[in-house]
Parts: structure tokens; sequence; C-alpha cells
């Protein structure tokens, strides 16, 4: 099991992670500056002055950090695009593609486009003196209307995501036996009863049977194991498919309300979007533990 100190390590030089964390910091800024009655209770030493400063001190910081998350966000496009390439071309036939590989196709089409909008932007609304490609006012124009692409982008994610998640719970729930259910068993004529028939026969049966009916206790505890572990893998899909659902709900406020669709305040963007960022940080944080364990074990079976 990764340390919390190596995992976070880890998790802090990770591009993702690092993203994450700092959107984290922008989230935290902007909801101080948009509910400036919560500064006080940070700072219950500072007079009032301080509280106005940090204020503006925070919105600042927090458009630093957008345009920093931009820089480190440069080529993440291409990786939306060879997303959608891969899973487009994947499987060989339309027909095997189901609704919710179309969606995910979509969604990497539209976040492509708009990481790609985001990236062409970035050196005008960095405002370097004597050095533009489109133009200030061109380029704030074009990242507004790119928030329709992360939306779009969102609304298909998420429905992808609702129809794994969906799927998910009721292949669990097929594959679980009733409770109460009999557990069938075959006999060596092929023929099957339930445990207690079962038990009955081979209790009157020679050695041969006896022999199976050993080896078939035997076996139990590797298929309870088995078992096991099948189970605790479906939970963890199913509890990751429904952190990237929420997150991605919870992401689709904040082009809704830049674009205008939903009457939002911005407190309650800037709350979402704090939340969704816990969630899709907790994924990276997870996957950098889980590749920390993997080269322990590596390096143990090397030795």
């Amino acid at each position: 099991m990764a340390g919390v100190f190596e995992q976070f390590v880890a998790f802090g030089t990770d591009i993702v992670g690092l993203e994450r964390l700092m959107r984290l910091l922008q989230s935290l800024f902007t909801i101080l500056t948009c509910y400036p009655g919560l500064i006080p209770l940070l700072l219950p030493a500072q007079t009032a002055h301080v509280h106005r400063r940090s204020g503006l001190a925070m919105l600042q910081l927090s458009g630093h950090l957008n345009l920093t998350r931009r820089a480190l966000r440069l080529f993440w496009c291409l990786g939306s695009f060879r997303s959608s390439f891969s899973a487009w071309a994947g499987l060989p036939s339309e027909s095997e593609k189901g609704l919710e590989t179309w969606l995910s196709i979509t969604a990497d089409s539209f976040f492509g486009l708009f990481g790609l909008v985001e990236s062409v932007t970035l050196p005008d609304l960095l405002q370097v003196r004597h050095f533009s490609v489109l133009g200030y006012a061109e380029a704030v124009k074009l990242d507004g209307q790119a928030q329709g692409l992360w939306l779009a982008g969102l609304v298909c994610a998420s429905l992808g995501s609702g129809i794994r998640l969906s799927r998910e719970v009721f292949a669990r729930t097929a594959r679980s036996p009733a409770v109460g259910e009999a557990v069938v068993v075959s006999d060596a004529d092929g023929e099957e009863t339930d445990d207690k028939t079962a038990t009955t026969e081979n209790a009157g049966r020679g050695a041969g049977d006896a022999g199976a009916g050993r080896q078939q206790r035997d076996q139990q505890p590797r298929r309870g194991r088995e078992k096991e572990a099948l189970d605790k893998e479906h939970s963890r899909r199913i509890g990751g498919l429904t952190r990237k659902l929420a997150a991605e709900v919870l992401d689709v406020a904040i082009p809704a309300w830049s674009t205008g669709l939903a009457d939002i305040e911005p407190g309650t963007v800037a709350v979402a979007t704090f939340l969704s960022t816990i969630l899709t940080g907790y994924a990276v944080w997870e996957r950098c533990g889980r590749a920390i364990d993997e080269k322990a074990r590596l390096d143990l079976a090397c030795k």
C-alpha cells in the first residue's frame, strides 16, 4: 500500500494531478471572492482593509492559475483526438459499436476541438506586449464560443458514463444469485440437482464419487476468492463511473453559465467546480497509488 506522502509526490509530479491541484486552488479562490464574508473567517485577526486586499489578490491569483492550467493543457487536445480516433477504429464494424461508444467518440471530438481553441487563443490571452496571434478581442470571442464545444462534450460524456454505469450495475445484479436460491450442481449423469439432493445421493456412492466430492469442496475456497475478487473489481468500476458521472454533471454548470444557457450564481458555479475537481482528482490520486503499488511489486519480484 502506497504511503500518503509518496502518493502525494506522485500526484504532484503527474501533469494531470498538478492541473487538478491548481484547479482546486482556483475554485477555492473563486468561492472566497464570490462570498467575501468567508474571508474574515479565514483571517480573523486581520482588519477589514486586509480582507478586501486579500479578496483582490485571490481574484488575481485565480486568473493566473487559469492561464497556467491552460499552458499545462496546451497539447491535451491531441490526446482527445487520439482517444476519439482509437475508439472509432478499435472495432471492426460499425454495428458492433454501442451507443456509449459513439457518445465517447463524439465527446472526445468535442473536447479535442475545445482544447484546440484554448491552445490557439492562449498567446493572446497572456497579453504579452508586442506579440499577438489573433488579437485579444478575437481571442476572447473565440474563447467564449468554445464553451459551447465543452458543453456538448460534457453532455455526451455524461450520457455515455450513465449508460456504462447502468450496464455495470445490471451486470453485477444479474451475476449475483438471489437470496435463498438453491445452488445448482451437476451429478455424474449430468442431471442438475440442488445441494440437499446431491448431498443425499453422494452419501451412498462409492469412493470415486467421494473423491469427486472432495475435489469439488477443495475448489470452493478458490471459487470464493475468485468471486470476491470479481465483486471487488465490479465495485471499483462502479465507484469510478459514479464519480466520473457526478463530476461531468457538475462541470456542465460551468459552460452552461458562461454561455448564458443557465442562470446560475457565480458562487454556485465555483462550488460545483470545487466538487468536480475533488472527484476527478481522486481518480488521479487512485491511479498514482496503483502505479506505486505496481512498481513496488515489480521491484520485489526482481529481487
